[in-house]
Parts: structure tokens; C-alpha cells; sequence
């Protein structure tokens, strides 16, 4: 008679969260929420923003505490009061919002919080950092501060940190949202050797190609609750929006063909030593013009100058065919252009302010508006609904609404100020699927009302959806142009890259 062998008994979750609530201010942010993490695997959390996504992170860091519901690692019940007790238990993350020092240098950064006798001294404490920034492919000596590093650059100082700690369960909150697609297959590179040594990783994501290169699976959340959990390889994109939205959302079609008018914006040699140099290019009124290219090429800076957020060393920049003699952010937003900053919460908002204010903020600047609260919210409330800025409340404080939301609040600003060019940094960095559709709507409606649009996208759809014209940048300089309907992927990418010869493309420039 054969022995029956014994069962073995299953492997404990490395994390578990059960029946999560967690309101503020009498408002239910989280209901019933559910999530699981297995060791070795990528978990992926989706939702639209506002689904109660960071929320629900900032429970599991010990950031919030929950009003009901059990956390537990290791299949043991913990109560975690603060980030301390997080990362006693393991839990380390890495924060869509930058959380570094940036006097202090890149060593000091990654070992905060995790230091030891290096800390007194420089070369132990470099030389003990040094294998993990090459882990995750960031090439700057360890001594650097933090203040010098791009932002591409600082997020991989926060994925060094998390590194650094060994921690076994790690949350990524949009890390890839200001990485290049070299940095971006590193930080892939680093997350599969982590799984494969056993650690959990919950990755949150609006870019649907990497959790289909990373995610093992997937729970959505939709307005605070939980919705599922799938296989990742059960599931398609269409099936997972469908989850997010509560609806199938609508094909983002190729925009109408736009007759573009008059030339608005004229530039000329626009030069600035160690930026850019001899930037030449026009915008009409009505049309869609995107800066591409990859971080680091000059884009944003260009950007910046023309409004005059940035001195320009030489060039020419003309409005409506005058010549703008010394181009401030004040005399251009006099001059009817808007500009909206890359860095939402730290250019874009004023974050203890309401709705009303943030969306009358340059009207209220040229004198288009009374300062009166009251008065305020009566314009702004109709802006809100056909924006379809959610909860539709413009006495609520602008930090409280989602990334998506706050990028239709600035939207709005230069509406209501009759802005006639508008210069776009990154519109959708951080931002849901929904949401996405909704600002390309704006985008589109933008252009169809006459006002002249410059953009700088580093996604490629983006661009391709968007643009009538598109600009390639590379390492300071215009290397071609391309009309939407010679457009790609691939002649972006090898303008952007220098892979062909210019003299390749017909437009190159």
C-alpha cells in the first residue's frame, strides 16, 4: 500500500491586504479593497487616476492608516503606522513624486535612511553605492548632488535607494514616467533579477507594453473599489480598459485633417549655449506642432525659451509676424500665450488653493476676472463640466484631485484667459487611459477654435495622434521635420537616434 505523501503546504503571501476602507474628510476613497502580492512575481495595480491607486499604495507604506481591513506580511498580521514600520517589515518605495534630498549627493540619497559607518566617510560611502547604481544603469559619479541630476537621472536614484535596502517587497509608482527607452529596458532588466531572487514587486503603470512585459498580474481599481484580479496573459488591453472605465472606450481616432491659418508663432536661430542651437520653426494658427526627439535633446529648453521662461542667447521670436524684443513669461502671457509646465505640481498649480483659483490664476492676472471667490466659481463651473473635471466641486483644494484632473484645471486656465498659442510640455505625463482621451480631446477642440499648439511629447502615439507636423530634435538641433502623413515610429526614432543618415529622409532639415 503506498504511503500517501503529505500536501505541502502553500507558500504564504509575501503581502496581503483585506477589505481596505480609507476616507478623507468623510469622502470614501477606498471601499472594500482587496490586493495580494506572491514572492518572485510583478503584480500590477490599474485604474484611472482617482481610483484610489496611490491611496491604496500609501496604506501598504504605512503612509495612511486604514480606517478597517488587515494587512499582513508573510502570512503574519502587521500594523504599519509609518514608513519606518514598512520598511522594518521589508516594504521599500519608490515614489511617482520625487522623494530626494537634493543638496545632498547621489551616495548620501540612496543610503538615506540605510546608513551606516560610511556615512562619515565619502570614498567607503561611494564605493558602497557604486554597484548599485551601475545596477540600474545610472552612469554618474557617486559624489554628484542630486540637484545637478535631470530628472530621468533622479528617478533612478530612487530605484537605486530601493535597490540599496534589499527590500522584498518594493512598489513602483509610475517609475518609467521621465526615463528614455534605454533606461526604461534597464529598470526592466533590474526588476527581473529581482523577482528571480524571490522579491515581490507591485508596479503601477498607465503604459499598457510594460505591464505586458513585466506583470505576471493584475487587479483594477475603479472609484475606490476593487474590481478583479486577472492573469496578465489572459487578459487583452481592450479587456482591462473595459475594467478601468466601467465602459469600452472609444477608438482614439486619427483627428480630422486641420486647415491650418496664418503663421502665429515665427522662430528664428533660437540659440542658447549648452541647450540648443539655430532653432528654426513655425506654428499656425490651428495647428498641431510636436517637438519629438529623446530626453536630454533640447526640447523642453526650447520650449522654455520661447516663452521666456529661459534666456535665449540669440534669435528671433516673432508673434503674429511682430517681433517680441525680450520675451518674459509676463509680456508673452500678455501676448496671449500660455504655457504649460512638464512638472504639474511643482509649475503647473498652486496646490493649497482651490480649483477656482488654480483656473482663474492668469485671468485674474490680465484683469479678466474679479478676485472675488464667489465670482470665481460662478465661471469656473461650467468650464469644470465641459472639461469633465471630477468631483465638479471649484471650492476643493486642487491637490486633492487626480493628475488627469489637475492637467484639465490648467487646460482650462489658458481657455479662460483666450489663449492664442499654447505651448504644451509632456500633456499627458502621469496620466490614465481615460483621462488621456479626454485631454486629446481638448487638444483637438483647441486647435479647431484657431489656437496655435506646440508640443513636446516623448510618446510616440502621442505624437502620431496628435501632430500635424512633427519636429525631431537631436542633442540641441532640428534634424528633420515630418508631416503626420510620412510619419513613424521608426523615421521618429531614427532622426531622434541618428540610426539612418539625415539624407535619408526627405525631410530631414
Amino acid at each position: 500500500m503506498t504511503t500517501p505523501q503529505p500536501t505541502a503546504a502553500p507558500v504564504p503571501e509575501l503581502l496581503s491586504a483585506q477589505h481596505i476602507h480609507k476616507s478623507f474628510s468623510g469622502v470614501q476613497v477606498l471601499r472594500d479593497v482587496q490586493f495580494t502580492l506572491r514572492p518572485g512575481e510583478v503584480h500590477a495595480l490599474l485604474g484611472e487616476n482617482g481610483a484610489g491607486k496611490s491611496t491604496l499604495l500609501k496604506v501598504l507604506f504605512g503612509i495612511y492608516t486604514p480606517e478597517s481591513g488587515t494587512l499582513a506580511v508573510d502570512g503574519q498580521p502587521v500594523t504599519l503606522s509609518s514608513p519606518r514600520d514598512a520598511q522594518h517589515h521589508g516594504i521599500a518605495m519608490i515614489h511617482q513624486e520625487l522623494a530626494l534630498i537634493p543638496e545632498l549627493t547621489v551616495a548620501q540619497n540612496v543610503l538615506l535612511g540605510n546608513e551606516g559607518h560610511e556615512w562619515l566617510n565619502y570614498r567607503r560611502m561611494e564605493a558602497r553605492v557604486r554597484p548599485f547604481l551601475d545596477q540600474v544603469g545610472l552612469n554618474v559619479p557617486p559624489g554628484t548632488p542630486v540637484k545637478r541630476l535631470t530628472i530621468a537621472q533622479q528617478q533612478m536614484v530612487e530605484i537605486a535607494r530601493a535597490v540599496a535596502r534589499r527590500a522584498r517587497i518594493i512598489i513602483m509608482d509610475e517609475p518609467t514616467s521621465s526615463l528614455t527607452t534605454h533606461e526604461i529596458e534597464a529598470l526592466y532588466t533590474v526588476v527581473r533579477e529581482l523577482t528571480a531572487s524571490g522579491v515581490g514587486v507591485i508596479y503601477v503603470s498607465h503604459h499598457f507594453d510594460e505591464i505586458e512585459a513585466l506583470a505576471d498580474r493584475v487587479t483594477v481599481l475603479r472609484d475606490g473599489q476593487y474590481i478583479g484580479t486577472v492573469n496578465q496573459r489572459d487578459v487583452n488591453q481592450a479587456q482591462l480598459v473595459s475594467m478601468m472605465v466601467g465602459r469600452e472606450l472609444a477608438a482614439q481616432l486619427e483627428p480630422p485633417a486641420r486647415q491650418p491659418g496664418e503663421v502665429r508663432l515665427n522662430v528664428d536661430g533660437l540659440s542658447r549655449a549648452g541647450a540648443f542651437q539655430d532653432v528654426g520653426l513655425q506654428v499656425r494658427a490651428g495647428e498641431v506642432v510636436t517637438l519629438a526627439g529623446l530626453i536630454g535633446a533640447g526640447r523642453t529648453e526650447v520650449l522654455r525659451a520661447i516663452y521666456g521662461a529661459d534666456t535665449a542667447g540669440s534669435g528671433r521670436i516673432e508673434l503674429d509676424g511682430q517681433t517680441v524684443d525680450r520675451p518674459t513669461p509676463a509680456v508673452m502671457m500678455q501676448r496671449g500665450v500660455g504655457f504649460i509646465a512638464e512638472d504639474r505640481r511643482q509649475q503647473g498649480i498652486v496646490p493649497d488653493a482651490t480649483v477656482s483659483v488654480n483656473m482663474m490664476l492668469t485671468s485674474w492676472a490680465k484683469g479678466q476676472v474679479s478676485v472675488r471667490e464667489t465670482d470665481m466659481r460662478r465661471k469656473v463651473e461650467p468650464q469644470m463640466q465641459q472639461l469633465g473635471i471630477r468631483p465638479a466641486n471649484p471650492g476643493q483644494t486642487i491637490r486633492r484631485l487626480s493628475g488627469g484632473n489637475q492637467q484639465k484645471v490648467i487646460l482650462g486656465r489658458w481657455l479662460s484667459a483666450g489663449c492664442q498659442l499654447l505651448l504644451i510640455d509632456e500633456p499627458t505625463r502621469g496620466i490614465d487611459v481615460a483621462s488621456k482621451a479626454d485631454i486629446y480631446a481638448l487638444i483637438d477642440d483647441l486647435a479647431r477654435q484657431g489656437v496655435a499648439i506646440l508640443m513636446v511629447s516623448s510618446e510616440l502615439p502621442e505624437v502620431l495622434r496628435l501632430s500635424d507636423r512633427i519636429l525631431v530634435m537631436r542633442e540641441g538641433r532640428l534634424v528633420g521635420e515630418l508631416p503626420r502623413a510620412q510619419a513613424s515610429e521608426e523615421r521618429i526614432l531614427a532622426l531622434a537616434t541618428g540610426a539612418q543618415s539625415d539624407a535619408e529622409h526627405p525631410t530631414a532639415v
